[in-house]
């Protein structure tokens, strides 16, 4: 009895087809019962339909001949991008040419133009590919975050898709409408980071073991990244960083009584902290650490960064800026009957010059030395203030116009470093880290 074979089906259009190794054999036209062929397809089409075919007992190919078709694998994406799959439809574009012979040969016009869409092989394509001239677009699943990237990617014939991948990231520096002259105490800064220690290591009685203290404040800049003052995640007067596990750092906190936030604020351990390499805890110069954060912060109304400036955003003269000092009141009385109503507290500063700072410590018997790294900084007379900042340690923020838009936008300017210990009169000058000159710094840390 003769054997029946199988006709050799061939490759796809643009593509190929392969005997699967040790299944059978390909003579001629004709392959023998039990062969298998596998499908490919050549670069930039995607195969639609059977990957592989075996020769049955009754001559015949099992499934159907596949087919290749032009696609694109689909690209990746974070989920902070949604990405939506438009309906096909044929871009019109003019060349130059189409005007002329549209003119010269008015009869002939309607050839000219795609109405149609070009005649392709058409078929179901395999999941995460999309076809020829498919375009995708891109939104930020969250009002929070501002797209980086193509807002439409167009999957083109090589196979690769037009544009830049998208990226979300979170809108930094917006706060509420803040006028400086009104009293603004219900105002929340959404970058203020709560900076806690565990008392074991504090020698304080009052204090029952494991409890958490309020020591600083810092920015957050971006979901993984705090900065800080180095004086606060070191030991006093040293340049020893304190263990990860004996800080935590909170978000999205208003209250200074831990029990009244509760519904808001995140927790958040920490995964690193890198202390300036010119920390000085003597002069207190580079006064300026980075906390990494183990957890990601979840970006919300009440938890988003704060802006970094860079020198050109600075324009106007340093005397003239308006800074706004924030921070809880760290050395608070629990048994003070307005503790429990105790909330963020905020001050305009000016900055002063140098000389006469360094002059008005010395006049009060204390040696300082101020650095290029370091200002120093007054109360402002004229706006609300309910804050202390030498008592208080905080960040100072102040606004510029946004790179993305022109509304403006709260940038980091320094953080609270050091002051002396006296009444919190309004003449006092107060010494802040500033921002501006650890700026490059900042940013080779923020991944």
């Amino acid at each position: 009895l003769d054997e029946k074979n199988c006709s050799d089906p061939g490759g796809p259009l643009n593509g190929y087809r392969r005997v699967v190794e040790d299944t059978g054999l390909l003579n001629g036209r004709y392959a023998k019962i039990g062969t298998v062929i596998a499908f490919f397809c050549n670069n930039s089409y995607v195969l639609s339909g059977n990957e592989q075919r075996t020769c049955q007992d009754d001559g015949e190919w099992s499934g159907k001949q596949p087919i290749c078709i032009k696609a694109c694998r689909e690209p990746k994406i974070s989920d902070l991008v949604r990405q939506k799959v438009l309906p096909m439809q044929v871009q019109s574009r003019e060349t130059p040419l189409h005007q002329l012979y549209s003119s010269a040969f008015s009869k002939q016009k309607l050839d000219i133009y795609p109405t149609k869409k070009p005649a392709l092989p058409f078929g179901d394509l395999p999941p995460g590919y999309q076809h020829l001239h498919t375009q995708l677009q891109y939104e930020c699943i969250s009002p929070f975050y501002r797209r980086l990237g193509s807002s439409r990617r167009t999957c083109l014939k090589t196979g690769k898709w037009s544009g830049r991948a998208p990226v979300c990231i979170p809108i930094c520096g917006k706060a509420e409408n803040i006028t400086l002259q009104k009293t603004v105490t219900s105002t929340r800064w959404p970058w203020q980071a709560a900076i806690y220690r565990t008392a074991n290591g504090v020698k304080e009685n009052s204090l029952r073991k494991g409890a958490w203290i309020l020591i600083c404040s810092g920015a957050l800049v971006n979901e993984r990244t705090v900065v800080v003052a180095a004086h606060c995640v070191t030991d006093l007067g040293k340049t020893i960083v304190l263990k990860t596990a004996e800080l935590k750092v909170v978000l999205g906190k208003f209250y200074r009584d831990d029990d009244r936030d509760e519904k808001t604020i995140q927790n958040l351990r920490i995964s690193a902290i890198i202390v300036h390499p010119n920390y000085d805890p003597i002069l207190l110069d580079s006064d300026i650490a980075i906390i990494k954060l183990l957890d990601k912060a979840r970006i919300s109304s009440r938890v988003q960064p704060i802006c970094l400036s860079s020198a050109q955003d600075l324009t106007s003269s340093a005397e003239d800026l308006k800074i706004m000092v924030t921070g809880w009141k760290v050395l608070a009385d629990i048994k003070d009957p307005g503790y429990k109503n105790d909330t963020i507290r905020m001050g305009a500063v000016r900055m002063v010059d140098s000389l006469l700072c360094e002059q008005q410590y010395e006049d009060n018997g204390i040696q300082v030395s101020i650095t290029d790294s370091m200002f120093c900084a007054k109360q402002d007379h004229t706006a609300f203030s309910n804050i202390c900042p030498a008592e208080t340690g905080g960040i100072a923020a102040i606004t510029l116009p946004g790179k993305a838009s022109p509304e403006l936008r709260w940038h980091l300017m320094g953080l609270v470093s050091w002051g002396y210990d006296k009444t919190c009169s309004l003449e006092l000058y107060g010494g802040y880290t500033k921002a501006l000159p650890f700026k490059d710094w900042i940013e080779k840390n923020l991944k």
